[in-house]
């Protein structure tokens, strides 16, 4: 899987219609091969910046097949008038970690022996 994020710089004063261009514009992704999921995340220090976070099975569906293809010029057009610098694109892979459902199942079995102890000790 890769992680495509976006920080997104919005003109001063367009956010609120920006968020409506973008809900509409962003139906274009739904279709893609590749697509997995998108957030968007508005910032709480700097209301005009964003972070758009995209998932893709891997890195050609989004650099050549959604880039590539006609309706990457529609989701353009239709958000690029919001920006105040262009868009600051990233890509990045997934790096195993446990799982916090593992760690719960782990506690739970701790909590089970009824010891008290954990491995950071009483």
């Amino acid at each position: 899987m890769i992680l495509e994020t976006a920080v997104l710089q919005i003109k001063p004063g367009l956010a609120s219609e920006f968020e409506s261009v973008f809900r509409t514009a962003s139906a274009v992704l739904l279709t893609k091969k590749g697509y997995i999921d998108h957030e968007l995340h508005k910032c709480v220090e700097n209301r005009d910046e964003y972070i758009l976070l995209i998932r893709w099975t891997g890195i050609k569906d989004h650099l050549i097949g959604f880039r590539g293809h006609p309706d990457y010029k529609t989701w353009v057009q239709a958000l690029e008038p919001y920006y105040a610098d262009p868009p600051q694109i990233k890509h990045y892979i997934d790096i195993r970690v446990d799982s916090r459902e593992q760690a719960e199942q782990e506690l739970a079995e701790l909590a089970e022996t009824g010891d008290g102890r954990t491995a950071y000790g009483p």
